[in-house]
């Protein structure tokens, strides 16, 4: 088992210098010092919760992030600052006005721009020991091999069955997540198991998150969940959501879960 020694904490100026002396991938020497006892100093605050061992893992893990919009920059968020090695960004739309709400991508700067190259720059900005590749148009079959789980950060229910039938055929977890005004929807979902898609409309006319609005809060917190469990899933935790739906209502300030295996016609 990998043990932290609390000596060895790195900076990131020094495992850059290191890949540049070495000729390794910066992804490499992540891995290189974790298996050497040593710390970026980065994640030392990850504390006991994640052990250099579970930092390793994530260090080695790639993610599909389908969707960087209000879900996919806060999900973008949270798996970039914990050390997830390599996130594949996809997203073909660009931002505009009516994003700024929740979208914390979304900024003056980035107006009229792509998403997925709005989520690699932020990356960047943030931790330059992972790596994030911008896809400017709809994540395909191809850009899920060699990925650990997808995460479903799409709007709307038009894609999210099409992207959950693509997860199962790469042989993938899905974590989706969506919001409805005030209530948060999570689910994770195994291939040839039932999923949020399914759950929801079949995406004739306006969806509910149209209809009943997208607060950031709720986006947030939807987020949050949704990273927790793609990490988890990372890890090898066992997923409390796999096959079912939860529900939290923040008026209410309520959670609640359902079976999606239990699901009526």
């Amino acid at each position: 088992m990998l043990q932290a020694n609390t000596e060895m904490l790195l900076t990131d100026s020094a495992i850059l210098e290191r890949a540049r002396d070495s000729g390794l991938t910066i992804r490499q020497e992540v891995l290189l010092a974790l298996e050497q006892g040593e710390m970026p100093l980065r994640y030392q605050r990850n504390g006991q919760c994640l052990s250099p061992a579970d930092q390793a893992t994530l260090a080695r893990s790639h993610v599909i992030l389908a969707g960087c919009g209000g879900l996919g920059g806060h999900v973008l968020e949270s798996l970039v600052r914990s050390g997830v090695g390599r996130i594949t960004a996809c997203d073909p739309d660009i931002f505009e006005p009516s994003n700024a709400n929740r979208q914390p991508l979304a900024s003056t700067r980035t107006m009229g721009r792509f998403k997925a190259q709005a989520a690699q720059f932020r990356a960047g900005e943030i931790n330059p020991l992972v790596e994030v590749s911008a896809v400017t148009k709809e994540v395909s079959l191809d850009h899920l091999f060699g990925a650990q789980v997808v995460a479903d950060c799409l709007g709307g229910t038009l894609h999210r069955k099409a992207l959950q039938a693509m997860a199962a055929e790469a042989g993938l977890p899905m974590v989706s997540a969506a919001v409805s005004g005030w209530k948060v929807l999570i689910s994770s979902t195994w291939p040839g198991e039932p999923g949020l898609g399914e759950f929801m409309n079949n995406g004739a006319g306006p969806s509910v998150e149209q209809l009943q609005g997208n607060p950031c809060p709720a986006v947030a917190l939807a987020a949050s969940l949704q990273a927790t469990e793609l990490i988890h899933i990372l890890l090898g935790i066992p997923s409390a959501l796999r096959g079912n739906l939860l529900i939290a209502d923040l008026i209410e300030m309520r959670f609640s879960s359902i079976s999606l295996h239990t699901r009526g016609d």
